[in-house]
């Protein structure tokens, strides 16, 4: 199926200028001639410079029971009444179709794609194919070639929380921005270029699995969202599914916070809806829009319906949508609030009185009626009869003319604004230039970067050839072999390799003999 090329340092094409679709698929097994099937599948296209084009992603009835949930947290439960993979083959193909497939280890994907594709009398050759697993092993000189290592070490994190197929390829995508964007020597792409694959009806069917999410500072709704694959032209949501994810919807914000518990049932209800970010998002400011219907129905929106409508527009991302109401309650609201906690009561009509009364009130003071125990301060002509101005002398409350308190004011509002005791400039200019002291001058992962990347005799050398076995024992399959394809022949056979846990105790020591691996 792959024709796999290589990134290297030999010359070649600017890697930058290729669009990639960057590839993970979650499996019943190791082995689809022994009746594995895929489960779980995700295309992220990107470009050369990291821009994410599109997004796809799906769990997969694989119409066998699954029995390695323990491996992808993937369960009978989650795929009854997702599409099967001839559901999905059109899109599929669309996804992959004009690119360079990427994938960690995408010799194992490769055998999949072949199996379920030829189900269906699709086979297809030619179709470029770029292994990170190699690229990794080739130009690196650092123990430990799994995905989340290499994602540690070009991206500088580790993924985060359980990865889906999604996350998994939204990973690999990191990691091949970075290493085509900034690596020590200039690497360039020495393969076939992308081709049209065939076509098959595309039928728009998903359920697309959400993983990882949490709070975070933008909520659990927003998170959710984030989480479900961008999809540029998504398909319809699930007609059949839609009602119960808008009705948990509305019931977990009617309290007007949404907790864990919630949102985990309302990624369950996204997955059997078919959502993705942008229908997701669709569906939130609906439900938000029809709640301000409801609340502008009489003709008054209460202060009540506000802050519910307030909290709703928080969790669910959509404050665009009742951004007219907030301005309408705070148009006359003071921008400048030095004066806040300063509570002014004016006596008399003096001249000169409303000036101050509205700069008071532009800088957040208030005004009051009466003489309460809130006032600090009366504005008034000292020679005037008026009983409040006694009371406020008997209280010792300041009473000042409108010259006198206006002169007050400006001095309150400006040391309001005025730098404090510690805010000497000089602290800033030392704190950044001890920030670009700590900044390396280049990824720290430039420190692996082999002095030559590695030939396809040292690579096969190295990874290959010691962990070869022999297939007449009878005994469980070696460890897949991988290795580097210089030339953009069409091959079978491996590509790249990366080990993968049996759910059986052979895997067990399988992974045992992956970390005692040589670099």
């Amino acid at each position: 199926m792959f024709a796999y090329g290589q990134l290297t340092r030999q010359g070649g094409s600017d890697a930058r200028r290729w669009v990639y679709a960057l590839i993970n698929l979650k499996t019943t097994g190791l082995h689809p001639e022994r009746g594995s099937r895929i489960c779980e599948v995700a295309v992220v296209r990107m470009r050369g410079d990291g821009e994410v084009l599109d997004e796809y992603a799906t769990l997969v009835d694989p119409n066998i029971r699954i029995t390695n949930d323990e491996f992808h947290g993937i369960t009978n439960a989650d795929v009854k009444g997702a599409p099967r993979f001839e559901h999905i083959a059109g899109d599929l193909l669309a996804y992959l179709g004009g690119a360079i497939v990427v994938g960690h280890n995408l010799e194992f994907f490769e055998k999949f794609l072949v199996a379920e594709f030829g189900r269906l009398g699709v086979p297809f050759n030619g179709v470029p194919g770029l292994c990170t697993l190699v690229a990794a092993r080739t130009q690196f000189d650092r123990y430990g070639y799994r995905f989340e290592n290499v994602h540690q070490l070009l991206t500088g994190s580790w993924p985060v929380g359980e990865q889906g197929a999604l996350g998994t390829a939204r990973g690999v995508g990191h990691m091949l921005a970075e290493l085509v964007a900034n690596p020590p020597q200039p690497l360039f792409w020495r393969g076939p270029s992308p081709v049209r694959l065939p076509e098959l009806p595309r039928q728009g069917v998903i359920a697309p699995r959400v993983l990882g999410m949490r709070k975070g500072a933008e909520g659990w709704l927003s998170n959710l969202v984030a989480c479900l694959p961008r999809t540029q032209t998504p398909p319809p949501p699930r007609p059949e599914a839609l009602p119960e994810y808008r009705s948990l919807l509305e019931f977990a914000l009617s309290d007007g916070k949404v907790v864990g518990e919630e949102a985990q049932n309302l990624a369950v209800l996204a997955t059997r809806a078919g959502l993705t970010q942008l229908t997701a998002q669709y569906v939130h400011e609906d439900t938000l829009a029809q709640a301000r219907q409801r609340a502008e129905a009489d003709g008054v929106v209460t202060a009540a319906e506000l802050k519910e409508l307030r909290a709703a527009a928080k969790n669910l991302g959509a404050v665009h949508i009742i951004q007219d109401l907030q301005e309408a309650v705070t148009a006359h609201r003071p921008q400048n609030r030095t004066l806040k906690g300063w509570r002014l009561l004016p006596v008399g009509e003096a001249p000169g009185m409303e000036q101050l009364l509205d700069y008071a009130l532009a800088n957040g003071a208030t005004v009051a009626k009466n003489l309460t125990k809130t006032v600090r301060l009366v504005v008034a002509e000292t020679d005037g009869s008026d009983p409040r101005l006694a009371q406020a002398r008997a209280a010792n409350l300041p009473v000042m003319t409108v010259d006198e308190a206006r002169k007050v004011l400006e001095a309150e509002a400006m040391a309001a604004t005025a730098p404090g005791v510690f805010s000497g400039s000089q602290g800033r200019d030392v704190a950044d230039r001890l920030a670009a002291e700590s900044t390396p001058a280049y990824p720290e992962w430039h420190e692996f970067w082999r002095p030559r990347q590695l030939t396809e005799t040292e690579y096969r050398q190295r990874f290959v050839d010691p962990f070869r076995r022999d297939q007449s024992v009878g005994t469980a399959p070696s460890r897949p072999s991988a290795r580097p394809h210089p030339s953009a022949t069409p091959r079978g056979g491996s590509g790249c390799a990366v080990f993968l846990l049996a759910s059986t105790g052979v895997g067990v020591l399988l992974a045992e003999v992956a970390v005692r691996m040589p670099t």
